[in-house]
C-alpha cells in the first residue's frame, strides 16, 4: 500500500509540475465567441487581435458616410471617417476584451462548459481634424440670421419672429461620426442655435401705438423722394430691446450711389447745394419728433444749419454719415418697435410697444438770443450775365436760437419738464451773381463747402453720451 500512495503521489507532483510550465508559456487570448464590433477576435491573442481590427479599418475608413442636418435645406457631400476626424483605435478596442488564462481555458476544456457569445463595441478616437470648412458650408446653407420685425400694414400691426443664428456644434461632431460609423448610418451633423435677442414671448408684449409723428414734402422732387423712401425702408420694422440704442448712421448706412442714393437738395455750410442722400434728414428728423412724443431718451441729436420748413425750430435732427448721428434709447421696460409709412409727399413713423394711457407729452420751444442783423452778401462772377445783371443765387438767412423742451404729463399734471437743448441756426451768407465784367468780391468770402451725405450743420447740439 505505501508503494501504491508513493507512486500516486508521484503522479500528481509531476502533472501539477507540467501544468505549471504549460502556463508559463501560455499566451492569454481572447475569449471564444467574442466579437469587436462586427469582428470575430475570439481564441486570438490581443496583438493578433489588434492586427485583424487594423485590416477591417483600411477598408471601412474608405468608406463614405452621408451627412444629414435637420430642418437645414441643401445637401452635403458624403464624407469618410477620416474626413470626419474619426479613426479607429486598435488598442483601446482589444484592452476592452475579455482574455481567458490557460487555467480558465483548461477548466473549460475539462468541464465541457460552452463559451456564449459576448460582443463589444468598437473604440474610435478623434484625430483633431478642423471642421472648418464644414462649418463653412452648414453657415451658407443656414443662410444669415433674420432679427425680430414689426410692420404696419393696412391698419394692423404684423410681428416677425427672430429666425436666431445656427451653426455647427465642433465639439459635438467626432461623437456623432463615431456613433454613425457604429451604426453604419448617416452622420447626423449637431447643430447648436444661438439664443434670440428678441424672444418671441417679449415680441408679443408689443401691442400698441406710443406715437406717432408726420412730415410733409414735395412729390414732384423725384431724387429727394427716393431718398426719403430707401432711408425709411431701412428703418422700418427695428424692434429695440430695454436698454437698446437706435444709430441711425448704423441702420441706415454710407449714403452712396452705389448704394441705392440720389443726389438732392442739401445744406452745406449755411447755403443750399447738392448732395447724394440729400432728403434723408427728413426721414432722421420725423422719428426724431415720433421719439420725443414717445418719451424715449434722446442720446443724440444735432440742429441743421439753417431752419427747414417741414417742422418748427428746434424740432429738427440732421444727420452726416461719419459725423452727425441720431441715436435713441429704448427706456422703457418693455421693447418697441419704429415703424415707418412712406407715401408720396408724407412720411410719418410710429413708435409701437405697451403703451402707459396716463402719459402725455408735449413738445415747447423758448426763444433764445435771436440776431436779425442782415445777412452777410458775397458776389460772385457768372460770364453768362449780361453786364452790369444781378441774379440772387442764394438768399441767405438770419441768425436764429431756440430752446426746446419736453414736457411729460401723468393723469393730466406736469410731473417732469426735460431741456433738449440750445438750437442754433447761425444763418448763410447772401450770394448774388453778377456779369462777368463786374469786379468781385464784396463782403465777406465764403468757406466752400465740405462734401456730405445729406443736410448737415457745423454747429452741432448734441444731447447726451
Amino acid at each position: 500500500m505505501k508503494r501504491v500512495f508513493l507512486g500516486t503521489g508521484i503522479g500528481f507532483t509531476g502533472v501539477a509540475t507540467f501544468l505549471c510550465v504549460c502556463a508559463a508559456r501560455y499566451e492569454p487570448t481572447v475569449r471564444p465567441k467574442t466579437f469587436a464590433g462586427p469582428i470575430s477576435v475570439g481564441g486570438l491573442t490581443p496583438d493578433e487581435a489588434a492586427k485583424k481590427l487594423r485590416v477591417w479599418w483600411e477598408y471601412e475608413k474608405l468608406q463614405k458616410h452621408e451627412l444629414s442636418t435637420k430642418d437645414v435645406p441643401g445637401t452635403l457631400p458624403a464624407l469618410t471617417p477620416d474626413q470626419l476626424g474619426v479613426a479607429l483605435d486598435d488598442v483601446a478596442t482589444v484592452a476592452s476584451l475579455p482574455l481567458e488564462s490557460f487555467a480558465g481555458n483548461a477548466e473549460a476544456a475539462v468541464t465541457g462548459q460552452a463559451f456564449s457569445t459576448s460582443r463589444f463595441p468598437l473604440v474610435f478616437r478623434p484625430t483633431g481634424k478642423s471642421y472648418a470648412d464644414l462649418a463653412s458650408q452648414i453657415k451658407r446653407m443656414v443662410g444669415n440670421p433674420h432679427p425680430a420685425k414689426i410692420e404696419y400694414v393696412a391698419g394692423q400691426l404684423v410681428k416677425s419672429q427672430e429666425t436666431p443664428p445656427v451653426e455647427l456644434d465642433v465639439n459635438a461632431v467626432p461623437a456623432a461620426a463615431i456613433q454613425a460609423i457604429k451604426d453604419s448610418t448617416a452622420v447626423e451633423l449637431p447643430l447648436k442655435t444661438g439664443p434670440k435677442h428678441v424672444p418671441d414671448e417679449v415680441l408679443d408684449t408689443i401691442v400698441d401705438e406710443v406715437s406717432e409723428f408726420s412730415t410733409r414734402f414735395p412729390a414732384s422732387n423725384r431724387p429727394r423722394c427716393s431718398n426719403i423712401r430707401l432711408a425709411s425702408q431701412r428703418i422700418n420694422g427695428i424692434v429695440l430691446m430695454p436698454g437698446d440704442r437706435f444709430s441711425f448712421n448704423q441702420v441706415v448706412g454710407k449714403r452712396t450711389l452705389r448704394g441705392g442714393f440720389q443726389l438732392a437738395g442739401v445744406f452745406k455750410n449755411g447755403k443750399h447745394d447738392t448732395g447724394v442722400g440729400g432728403g434723408i434728414c427728413q426721414v432722421s428728423t420725423t422719428l426724431y419728433n415720433a421719439s420725443l412724443l414717445g418719451n424715449l431718451k434722446i442720446r443724440r441729436r444735432s440742429n441743421h444749419s439753417m431752419p427747414v420748413a417741414y417742422v418748427p425750430l428746434g424740432r429738427d435732427a440732421t444727420v452726416d454719415y461719419g459725423n452727425l448721428d441720431l441715436v435713441v434709447e429704448n427706456n422703457y421696460p418693455t421693447p418697441i418697435g419704429l415703424v415707418s409709412e412712406y407715401e408720396p409727399g408724407r412720411l410719418t413713423f410710429r413708435v409701437f410697444g405697451k403703451r402707459d394711457p396716463d402719459l402725455e407729452v408735449k413738445i415747447t420751444t423758448r426763444p433764445g438770443k435771436t440776431d436779425r442783423a442782415p445777412s452777410e452778401v458775397q458776389y460772385v462772377q457768372d460770364p453768362t450775365l449780361p453786364k452790369g445783371k444781378q441774379k440772387v443765387i442764394e438768399p441767405g438767412s438770419i441768425r436764429r436760437s431756440v430752446i426746446t423742451f419736453r414736457q411729460v404729463y401723468r393723469a393730466g399734471k406736469l410731473v417732469e419738464t426735460q431741456t433738449l437743448g440750445p438750437s442754433f441756426y447761425g444763418g448763410g451768407v447772401k450770394i448774388i451773381a453778377v456779369g462777368a465784367s463786374k469786379t468781385a468780391t464784396v463782403g465777406h468770402p465764403v468757406t466752400p463747402p465740405h462734401p456730405d451725405n445729406g443736410d448737415e450743420s457745423p454747429t452741432p447740439t448734441p444731447l447726451g453720451g
